[in-house]
């Protein structure tokens, strides 16, 4: 996957979802574990994303 791809950005837009949802629920939810649930798989996409990229 190349950099400014269709399939990079959009990744990287599903990131950015992801991670503003873990703060919302970092302030907004009593519990942690949807926080550590949306945090944890942005993470997650985050480190495919760099991975798809290192193997073109």
């Amino acid at each position: 996957m190349n950099r400014g791809s269709h399939t990079d950005e959009l990744m990287t837009l599903v990131f950015m979802i992801l991670a503003v949802a873990a703060a919302v629920c970092f302030f907004a939810v009593a519990g942690r574990l949807p926080f550590y649930i949306c945090g944890g798989a942005a993470v997650a996409l985050r480190a495919v994303q760099y991975v798809l990229r290192l193997f073109p």
